[in-house]
């Protein structure tokens, strides 16, 4: 059937095209279909390129017209020189081969080898996140489809889904894996509408055998990119592709998707990441020094696990923290130094912590930059209350156990702004020396006052 829509989209490009732009059309010829797969091959790399860039989006545009479905273009180079008499240029001597291998490639580039199913430690309530995961990559497509995991930052979603991406990868490498980030195929997206150029976007997502994309939460509001994951979605679903989705919030909380998106999230397994027990912290801790081959003792490693009960990425932190220290000054660390080295990160006692509410900071950081408090849970964008608000968010990400999310309840901003003022300021501070007194300052008189 996409054959003779083929040709006729050839006659009628023919006729409404220029031929400085269909002449390219002269050295393309169809392969095969499978399914909503156009297979195309070219006689050249050259012919490939013009192709591409002179006339793909037309013939993609026509052809779903004319035969009402979604439909992707597969163009490939011919190994051997074309009937024009037109030598191939750069042409793979095995082009199965070296298809499979120049993915391979692409795909190790953007996922981390270091986040593997042996590397993630689970724990009670992890667990079930992490059978889940290893049940999807062994059979994707067939257990679990589609899923989402969802938690706070530095639990482990990111690994987990990165781990799928590397099992498939080696034990099945004719799998067409492709990971990126929420902000990535947005990026992707806007791209491709500005080229002009939506089939290789599409040819790129909906040939995906396991489509992984992290941190959904960024396409909140971003509709029309939202719609496009729609339509990538059913292609992928209809087909029995896999699909796993990460954020940072059930669902149900995200704010600015439509209510058909929302829908396709919530159709499979859901599954809720929380932050590890003691006992798993002690285990991270221990897993990360044979990691980095150093030896530290186990009471260092418990005073860490019994203070830090956030996520992994700040025991790692600290840790990471204590190696330096012990590396710069040639010495073994001790409990004192231990403690020393983290106080800014574990006061005492650690447990009363939460007990510091979010008020009560944006009062200090208020009364200290003498703004009122309204102002920076307000909209106002001047200088000084961008700073204060910035500040706020800040402190109140460091001194308490808020999630993201609940921080931008508080001040009413999405999760992208509340990690944008955080990492602002965390930038900021290592070379404005008044700043990182300032932060100083403030974080001790709102440690003080809450004891």
């Amino acid at each position: 059937m996409l054959e003779s829509i083929w040709y006729q989209t050839l006659e009628q490009l023919n006729d409404s095209m220029p031929t400085s732009k269909t002449m390219w059309l002269d050295y393309v010829t169809f392969k095969q279909e499978d399914g909503d797969v156009v297979h195309l091959e070219c006689n050249s790399s050259m012919t490939k390129s013009n192709f591409e860039k002179n006339c793909m989006a037309e013939v993609l545009n026509l052809m779903e017209e004319l035969s009402g479905r979604h439909i992707i273009l597969d163009v490939a180079i011919a190994s051997d020189e074309s009937t024009t008499g037109e030598p191939a240029q750069e042409a793979p001597a095995n082009v199965g081969t070296e298809k499979v291998k120049s993915r391979r490639g692409e795909r190790h580039s953007l996922l981390n080898p270091a986040y593997t199913f042996d590397s993630f430690i689970p724990c009670e309530s992890t667990m079930f996140a992490y059978n889940a995961a290893k049940a999807i990559a062994m059979h994707p497509g067939m257990s679990y489809n589609p899923c989402l995991i969802y938690g706070g930052v530095g639990l482990g979603k990111t690994h987990l889904l990165e781990s799928i991406g590397n099992y498939v990868e080696k034990e099945n490498p004719r799998k067409n894996v492709v990971y990126v980030t929420a902000e990535t195929f947005t990026n992707d997206y806007i791209q491709s509408l500005t080229d002009k150029n939506t089939s290789q976007f599409r040819i790129k997502y909906r040939k995906a055998d396991i489509l992984l994309i992290d941190d959904i939460h960024f396409l909140e509001k971003k509709i029309q990119t939202q719609e496009e994951l729609f339509h990538t979605f059913n292609d992928l679903y209809e087909t029995s592709k896999q699909i796993v989705f990460t954020c940072d919030r059930p669902i149900v909380e995200l704010k600015g998707f439509t209510d058909r998106l929302k829908s396709r999230f919530t159709r499979g397994l859901n599954i809720n990441l929380t932050a590890p027990d003691y006992e798993t912290r002690v285990a991270i801790l221990k897993k990360k020094c044979e990691e980095k081959h150093v030896v530290i003792d186990d009471g260092i490693l418990d005073y860490i696990a019994q203070n830090i009960k956030t996520n992994v990425r700040d025991l790692e932190g600290s840790l990471t923290t204590l190696i330096a220290y012990s590396s710069l000054i040639k010495s073994r660390i001790t409990l004192e130094i231990a403690q020393e080295q983290l106080k800014n990160i574990i006061s005492s006692p650690m447990a009363g912590e939460q007990d510091i509410s979010i008020s009560s900071i944006v009062k200090e950081v208020a009364s200290y930059f003498n703004v009122d408090i309204a102002d920076i849970k307000g909209k106002k964008r001047t200088a000084i209350i961008k700073d204060a608000r910035n500040i706020a968010i800040y402190l109140t990400r460091r001194i308490t156990q808020y999630s993201t999310t609940e921080i931008g309840t508080y001040f009413d901003r999405d999760h992208s702004t509340i990690t944008h003022s955080i990492d602002k300021v965390e930038t900021e501070k290592k070379t404005n020396s008044e700043l990182a007194a300032a932060l100083d300052s403030l974080e001790t008189r709102i440690r003080t006052k809450a004891k």
